[in-house]
């Protein structure tokens, strides 16, 4: 809520104060606009929304209403606005894999999609973008084609890959990965130019969690990647992945995908040990967190970040946030919450996180004076 607020307040700073015209949208059928298009030789603008999306909402009040905007598409486009879950919408939102809203189309006279971005924006990026996109040989365009036709060049794969999961096209993404994947030499795995396939950010859910194979590869050769990418770099991914695997399994995150299996826990578990990742000790007990999770056992969990909590990096530390929701939903007793918060006040740099264990710790004596009492 706190993000989309920040975006329409930049939006209307950028909207001009007198506005008297808006985007006509012709018809919410894409079949009526397609023909629409064929017998005014027009370029189609399609607005995917559904009714409960902000930033649609932005869009619709302080872009689509701006008269240089509206007057733009007005004599360029037929102009659609389809409500992606009712009508012709669930069938769009599969045919054209809508990932996000807003999503906009362009398609050509002929019903060829050849331009698709995603998200609120200004009318100055908006404006920015459609400009692009109605260039037929713009660069979307022309990767799909020579994608399409058979051309697997390693910087188009990589370029590809990067547009599809901006798009919010996550399948696609996944799917043009794993074939880039199995095509790259492994001098090429390691490059710089190919650590997004394997680093952190957004689309890592998507290609390189934990237990992916892109994940295990980049386990399984620690050195050729630190050797590439920066010690740094490889480490803070994998640090962070393990820290997100404990604190997801704490929240109940990641058992609402699959049941708890703790022969998956100890098989990555082996996976770290055959590694040469250094740190491997914070590694583990990071997977025995998850498996103390998954077994809701509420004082093994507790017991191990009271003994380890102070050997962590300064981010794996931030699983004692996770740590007390786990203890919210099981046990209200928080078991080693004042061991976990002397070692944290000893170690820890962030004051969010000493404040958080400070408080919990007050919380307990309080309750255990009031029952003395």
């Amino acid at each position: 809520m706190k993000r989309y607020s920040l975006l329409i307040m930049f939006m209307m700073a950028t909207a001009s104060y007198a506005q008297n015209r808006s985007i006509n949208f012709a018809t919410t059928s894409l079949k009526e606009a397609f023909k629409l298009a064929k017998a005014q030789h027009k370029m189609i603008f399609t607005d995917c929304y559904t009714v409960w999306c902000g930033p649609c909402k932005g869009m619709d009040k302080l872009v689509f209403t701006q008269d240089s905007v509206a007057d733009f598409f007005n004599s360029h486009f037929i102009n659609v606005k389809m409500d992606m879950e009712k009508g012709e919408g669930p069938e769009a939102l599969k045919n054209y894999a809508v990932g996000a809203f807003p999503t906009y189309l362009l398609f050509d006279e002929d019903g060829n999609q050849i331009y698709k971005f995603v998200g609120g924006m200004s009318a100055n990026e908006f404006m920015a973008k459609i400009r692009i996109g109605m260039n037929p040989k713009n660069e979307i365009a022309t990767r799909e084609k020579r994608y399409t036709a058979g051309d697997r060049d390693h910087a188009l794969l990589r370029a590809l890959i990067k547009q599809k999961f901006k798009q919010k096209e996550a399948k696609a993404g996944q799917r043009i990965t794993a074939e880039y994947f199995a095509l790259m030499t492994s001098a090429e795995k390691v490059k710089p130019e190919s650590w997004f396939l394997f680093g952190e950010g957004f689309d890592s859910q998507f290609i390189s969690d934990i237990g992916s194979v892109n994940f295990n590869y980049l386990l399984a050769h620690y050195k050729e990647f630190a050797a590439s990418n920066s010690k740094e770099t490889v480490d803070n991914k994998i640090n962070a992945t393990f820290k997100k695997l404990a604190g997801n399994c704490l929240a109940g995150y990641y058992f609402k995908n699959h049941p708890y299996n703790e022969a998956e826990f100890e098989a990555y578990k082996k996976q770290i040990n055959a590694s040469q990742v250094p740190d491997k000790k914070q590694l583990i007990v990071l997977v025995d967190i998850a498996i103390a999770a998954g077994q809701k056992d509420v004082k093994a969990a507790g017991k191990l970040l009271a003994a380890h909590v102070a050997e962590f990096t300064q981010k794996n530390k931030d699983v004692v946030f996770e740590y007390t929701n786990f203890c919210a939903s099981l046990d209200r007793s928080y078991p080693y919450m004042k061991e976990i918060y002397e070692q944290v006040a000893k170690t820890s740099k962030n004051p969010f996180l000493v404040k958080h264990c400070e408080d919990y710790v007050k919380r307990i004596s309080l309750k255990q004076t009031a029952k003395d009492e």
